[in-house]
């Protein structure tokens, strides 16, 4: 037994971040943040990037910038952190929660197709754990129904959609970089908008709803209030962490796919013999290994099985709880189409420990227990 506690989630942190702190003051202001932004214009391709306080109000910035009509349907998934219905909500428009896929848990599209009513005016997709939604299908029926899409990609930093990087699927993107994601800079986000349609709303939104960008730009001769908006831009500390970590993103991201294939090969035996289920990823999906999960046979043995693991100090969890059966859901949406895998679905999911510092032999520690739980004997060399 490990003398000290596994613990489910650690902060990435890079030696590197101090040397990059210390740079603060010394550089012109903003200047960091503007690097930050052009990785991702340049290493990814995305037609913009800017930096946010966090990707919930990257969400919330995206559904103000629509402008869509009161009580306009937005379609999303049921299976997802609560901050996509709060963004919908926050419009005063209606959430309507749709089913996941069982074996990513993203999105289901055929539910999604199901959804669309005369008042749906938007899709928002979910990312989850940095597999890609099936975006060919989805973007077909966005095209087909003139639905505008918004893609969460908080999980998915330097994951891939066939040879597209993610975060370029919507209308609007966003990005998380909180403490619980590979890349982080304690608590931070980003947004992009793809779809050129929304840019000029979205720099008066950005900007306090003002039009400070064409006044620095001479543009024009007064600076005003020009329509909705808040203060969005990250604190400049926060961004000299987050370029120290984009710096080393490609070796970070790395280290997270290399985790969770070890995670995945060790527990391989145990879903052959039927005891548990792994996540299965798509063939059009490079992942990043954000998170690595398994599922049990029912709520119960869940529950069970995360207990004997904190006796024998490893920390799990459970993820998200479904939105359409929480109190505030069912005032503020509904779920249309069957719930087939939701509610099953995510009483029966566990997050393993997984983050930059975790050693190999702290996975082969968590995974003998699992397999000690299950009452089957595990050696490396078998999987």
């Amino acid at each position: 037994m490990p003398i000290f506690m596994i613990d489910f989630t650690q902060r990435t942190k890079l030696d590197t971040e101090l040397k990059y702190l210390k740079q603060w003051n010394n550089l012109t202001a903003g200047g960091v943040r503007r690097d930050c932004c052009d990785y991702f214009v340049n290493n990814f391709r995305y037609p913009n990037f800017f930096l946010t306080k966090s990707c919930s109000q990257s969400l919330e910035l995206a559904m103000l910038i629509l402008d869509l009509p009161p009580e306009s349907e937005v379609i999303l998934p049921s299976y997802a952190f609560l901050a996509l219905a709060n963004a919908v909500a926050l419009r005063n428009l209606k959430c309507v929660f749709v089913d996941c896929e069982k074996e990513t848990m993203n999105i289901d599209v055929n539910a999604v197709e199901s959804a669309i009513s005369e008042k749906t005016r938007a899709i928002i997709t979910l990312n989850y754990g940095g597999v890609a939604c099936d975006y060919d299908k989805i973007h077909a029926i966005c095209k087909k129904h003139n639905l505008i899409l918004i893609e969460d990609n908080a999980h998915g930093i330097r994951a891939k959609y066939k040879d597209q990087w993610l975060g370029s699927m919507g209308d609007i993107s966003t990005i998380s970089f909180d403490s619980l994601k590979n890349i982080t800079c304690v608590e931070g986000g980003g947004i992009v908008i793809n779809n050129t349609e929304f840019f000029d709303r979205f720099k008066t939104a950005y900007l306090m709803g003002s039009n400070k960008n064409d006044f620095d730009e001479g543009k024009a001769l007064f600076y005003e209030w020009k329509g909705l908006g808040s203060n969005h831009v990250l604190a400049e500390p926060l961004a000299y962490i987050l370029l120290a970590q984009l710096t080393e993103s490609e070796m970070i991201v790395n280290s997270f796919q290399k985790k969770w294939k070890t995670y995945y090969n060790f527990l391989k035996p145990l879903e052959d013999r039927d005891f548990i289920e792994l996540a299965k990823v798509p063939s059009y999906s490079q992942h990043n290994g954000h998170i690595f999960w398994i599922k049990t046979a029912d709520l119960e043995e869940r529950s069970e099985l995360i207990n004997f693991l904190r006796n024998h100090r490893i920390t799990c969890a459970f993820h998200y709880s479904p939105l359409h059966t929480s109190e505030y859901g069912k005032k503020v949406g509904l779920f249309r189409g069957e719930d087939l895998n939701t509610t099953i679905e995510s009483s029966r999911l566990i997050r393993l420990p997984i983050y930059h510092a975790l050693g190999e032999d702290e996975i082969s520690y968590v995974v003998s227990k699992i397999f000690e739980f299950y009452h089957t004997p595990f050696t490396e060399k078998d999987a």
